[in-house]
């Protein structure tokens, strides 16, 4: 199965009662704040913009992305062997309000909560997703909507996803490491005024934890900002004093902070899609308008016969039948094709200049129906079913490779 699944909105039975509804999407499982101690649920609407925002975050056919590194992103959100937070996988919360919008505040006292500390325990997590976030604008507004749920999406994706991504990243990412590079770019923005620590208690290396957990991935965060151009989602295109207003697009950035210009073009820019505002700007519209956009995958399952072209397994032609095919789609896009052969598994693309599908549950494929009306076009609608009862199955083998083979090829 490919890494970039994108599941369904279904119940989540998570052992607390705080989250009732879940999605995984490339690799984030997106956990819903349910109807519980006094507040709203996080709506199915919201769910599935988190989701179509990560889809764009982790986009393979992003521009400049390295499919290869990207999908390591992915194996480390999963938790996968080998990877920094191994057996745990990532989780992506997402409530309502604030956590003060409950009778038990679920981020002071989640001991209040069952099953809410064995939860946490067995994944991991950053930041929230607030839906209507209660220091919002009241109705919400779109800008506002966008700014919020790209901050916390990129801090997850930031600090549980791309340290290990790209060769060299798992220590150069370390923002705890006084000679790592990204403590000498956070240094450097510092030192050239584009990075404020006023609200992070004013130094790098006072508490080099808080650093590494804190202060790094607000750096991050507004590092990617300011190279993707996107301060017109904060209030007022500004975020000043925290970042420079001079170091709102790459050009400043370059000028300004040119370790931490190199830092994302060489560690980021690989591994994190850009998406484009006016998609966006589409899906988020003020008081909760725009069209989520999200598509989860679809699995098409079928038994296949085929012909394999001669010279390949054997002198001559040959027919394999009751073959296992899965095709995985998301929209119209194919994301995996298979076949299953015995215990080996192979990919289409892999094998698809050797073979021809001649049948897909038990009626002719497209491709062989159109062999038979190009050669015998007096039977261009027989059917399957038709040709076994007038030939038997004893005969069927040859008429299938006589017919594939009329025109000189068996596999076109």
């Amino acid at each position: 199965m490919p890494y970039y699944q994108s599941g369904g909105l279904a119940e989540y039975s998570s052992g607390t009662e705080l989250y009732d509804r879940s999605l995984t999407v490339h690799g984030i499982k997106i956990v819903a704040g349910a109807e519980v101690s006094g507040n709203n649920a996080v709506p199915d609407a919201w769910v599935y913009k988190t989701a179509r925002v990560i889809q764009l975050l982790l986009d393979p056919k992003g521009q400049g992305i390295d499919r290869v590194a990207q999908d390591n992103v992915i194996k480390i959100l999963q938790g996968e062997s080998g990877t920094f937070h191994a057996g745990l996988p990532t989780v992506q919360r997402t409530l309502y309000g604030s956590g003060d919008s409950y009778e038990s505040n679920p981020l002071r006292t989640p001991e209040l909560w069952t099953g809410l500390d064995a939860h946490n325990d067995s994944h991991v997590s950053n930041d929230m997703v607030w839906y209507r976030n209660i220091e919002s604008p009241v109705p919400p507004t779109g800008r506002n909507d966008i700014a919020e749920i790209m901050e916390h999406i990129l801090h997850t994706i930031h600090m549980l996803g791309i340290k290990g991504a790209v060769e060299g990243s798992l220590q150069a990412l370390d923002g705890s490491d006084q000679s790592s590079e990204v403590y000498k770019a956070m240094n450097e923005a510092v030192e050239n005024g584009v990075f404020d620590l006023e609200g992070y208690g004013g130094s790098l290396e006072r508490d080099l934890e808080l650093t590494g957990e804190v202060i790094l991935k607000e750096y991050l965060y507004l590092l990617t900002f300011g190279m993707w151009d996107y301060s017109e989602f904060w209030d007022e295109g500004s975020l000043a004093p925290e970042w420079s207003d001079s170091a709102r697009t790459p050009e400043g950035i370059l000028e300004l902070n040119p370790l931490g210009h190199a830092l994302f073009t060489k560690y980021l820019a690989p591994v994190i899609s850009q998406p484009s505002k006016e998609i966006l700007l589409t899906m988020f519209q003020d008081n909760d308008q725009g069209d989520h956009g999200y598509l989860s995958d679809t699995v098409e399952q079928n038994v296949i016969s085929l012909i394999v072209e001669e010279g390949i397994v054997a002198e001559f032609a040959q027919t394999v039948s009751d073959l296992d095919e899965v095709i995985v789609r998301n929209g119209q896009e194919i994301l995996s094709h298979t076949i299953n052969y015995g215990s080996e598994t192979y990919k289409y693309e892999d094998v698809d200049q050797f073979i021809m599908v001649y049948l897909r549950n038990d009626a002719f494929s497209a491709e062989y129906q159109k062999e038979i009306a190009d050669s015998f076009p007096d039977y261009s609608t027989v059917s399957y079913s038709e040709v076994v009862s007038i030939v038997g199955l004893s005969g069927l083998n040859k008429v299938i490779l006589q017919v594939a083979g009329a025109d000189g090829l068996f596999v076109a």
